[in-house]
């Protein structure tokens, strides 16, 4: 019964959003009477977008259709949401694991965590990461490889089908760093002194090599210097040509970068923890760019003996962490904002909303999803912004994006449209509690209750599995299907349940799905809304 339950679990925590459907053809696409933001604090109440060949074409609000477009249309209920289409999210900080072969000497003179000249090949393209920031939002992302002390080049691509043959947008980008890389066993290093000694000695060889090699080029018949292999795709970094972006554990291994790599010639940028605002004043001297995860902590649970003992500190940063993106901001430092760190993609709007509650603009949020990475990226002029010459890269939302759980119904890569959850008026009431049945394949079948309450267009409820009560994130009744998501980190996963049932009468059927498989669901009502209490 443990490994069934541990089984069932894994499944659950690695499930993503509704399955998606891409519609390939025609090429041109026109968009319209749909509200648009075309980029941070310019919006088209309602107007035309028309995309030709993945590129938008034009956008406004008397933009002609010509006659080989399929029109999209959004038509709604009086009193529902407009649909508004966004520029595409860009993700600043993905990091890939990169198949390394055990057996691989080597090079002579450097160390295994020291690996400046690894590059993203096709083979490390992370479907199941691309699929579900796809389903966020997200269209165009920069990758890095995820271990050692310098791990190598980004790559930047979108999040269309196909790979990297079919998404890489230009030559890598970047050299990514930390100070979390330690060795195994007793080889060094083992500790953060040795792995600061390890980085600073090869940052010095680096810079040597690089000047050693230029003055024997300069006059070759001196001595030819020794040339130590990696090396060279460091340089870039310390002479600024390519950004140097450095990971961040907490606020002294900030201060402790900053102090490694002085001021000067290094483009560098700070991935960073949530508690930047304890030490502003040193963070805005030297002006740094953040990459900026929004894992704010939880609420301290008084239920729990641990919690209760949560110390001062603690309190303090669990009230504070929400402002830190807005503090940031008021001090200038240029901002950009990742799902690093969430269990899902999905969950940075969330706390997208929880930092704009806390005092950031709204259009600084967007701004930092959107046109400052694509400036970052040098992609300023087909990223970040709707506009003509632009990639046809959108987000199509019912309703506003910055909330806890957007209706995102459409995302487009490349002028690829993908359908995720294109909503209708309810035609059902299914609150009541539901005996469901979970066939997971070779596992056998779950037993699972499903408890719905409140009004049909804004339900909320829970999921019982094996005993384990879990609230659903958000549910949503479309014509006669209900679709509830679950946040599977409470499931102590990563990723996002997603459950879709087609209701007839007191019967249901249907799935769920996750980029490891789906199951199918079949149950019935045992219980209405007003025979719910005491039923579980």
């Amino acid at each position: 019964m443990r490994y069934l339950i541990s089984s069932f679990l894994f499944l659950l925590g690695a499930a993503a959003y509704a399955a998606e459907l891409r519609q390939p053809v025609p090429a041109t696409h026109a968009l319209i009477d749909v509200r648009i933001i075309t980029q941070p604090g310019r919006v088209i109440e309602s107007g035309n977008l028309l995309i030709r060949d993945g590129v938008i074409v034009a956008v406004g609000p008397d933009i002609e259709i010509p006659p080989d477009a399929r029109v999209h249309e959004f038509p709604r209920e009086e009193g529902q949401d407009p649909v508004t289409v966004y520029p595409g999210l860009i993700e600043p900080y993905l990091l890939v694991d990169v198949e390394v072969d055990e057996d691989a000497e080597t090079p002579a003179g450097r160390h295994g965590l020291i690996n400046p000249d690894r590059r993203l090949m096709a083979s490390d393209w992370p479907e199941d990461k691309i699929s579900e920031l796809r389903r966020a939002g997200f269209t165009t992302v920069l990758m890095a490889p995820s271990h050692g002390l310098l791990r190598g080049h980004g790559l930047i691509a979108n999040t269309g089908e196909g790979g990297l043959s079919i998404n890489r947008l230009g030559s890598p980008f970047a050299q990514f760093a930390s100070f979390e890389g330690r060795a195994g066993g007793r080889e060094f290093p083992t500790s953060l002194m040795g792995a600061v000694a390890l980085m600073r000695q090869t940052f010095a060889d680096a810079t040597w090599q690089a000047e050693a090699r230029a003055a024997w080029a300069r006059n070759p018949a001196q001595t030819r210097p020794e040339w130590l292999e990696g090396l060279d795709d460091l340089a870039p970094a310390l002479s600024g040509g390519t950004p140097l972006v450095f990971e961040s554990q907490d606020l002294l291994d900030s201060l402790r970068i900053l102090e490694f790599i002085p001021a000067g010639d290094v483009d560098l940028v700070l991935v960073g923890h949530g508690a930047e605002y304890q030490r502003l004043a040193a963070l805005r001297e030297r002006g740094v760019r953040h990459i900026l995860p929004l894992s704010f902590p939880d609420a301290p649970d008084v239920r729990d003996e641990n919690d209760r003992d949560a110390s001062l500190e603690a309190l303090r940063h669990w009230r504070a962490a929400p402002e830190n993106p807005a503090r940031l901001a008021e001090a200038g430092l240029p901002l950009l904002l990742t799902s690093h760190d969430l269990s899902s993609p999905g969950q940075l709007f969330e706390r997208v909303a929880q930092a704009v509650d806390r005092g950031l603009d709204p259009d600084v949020a967007l701004a930092a999803l959107t046109t400052e990475p694509a400036r970052w990226l040098g992609l300023d002029d087909r990223a970040g912004r709707i506009r003509a010459g632009a990639m046809a890269n959108l987000v199509v939302v019912e309703g506003e994006l910055f909330q806890e759980n957007p209706s995102i119904s459409q995302v487009w890569v490349d002028g690829r449209q993908y359908v995720l959850a294109a909503l209708v008026p309810p035609a059902i009431d299914p609150a009541g509690t539901w005996s469901l049945v979970l066939g997971l394949g070779g596992m056998g079948d779950v037993e699972a209750s499903l408890v719905l309450t409140g009004p049909v267009t804004a339900m909320q409820g829970t999921l019982t599995v094996m005993g384990n009560e879990t609230p659903l994130s958000d549910v949503r009744v479309s014509g006669e299907r209900v679709i509830a998501t679950i946040d599977a980190g409470r499931l102590g996963g990563s990723g996002t349940i997603s459950i879709r049932l087609d209701v007839d009468g007191d019967r249901a059927r249907g799935s769920g799905s996750g980029p490891f498989g789906e199951f199918s669901v079949r149950g019935n009502r045992t219980a209405g809304p007003d025979d719910q209490e005491g039923s579980i």
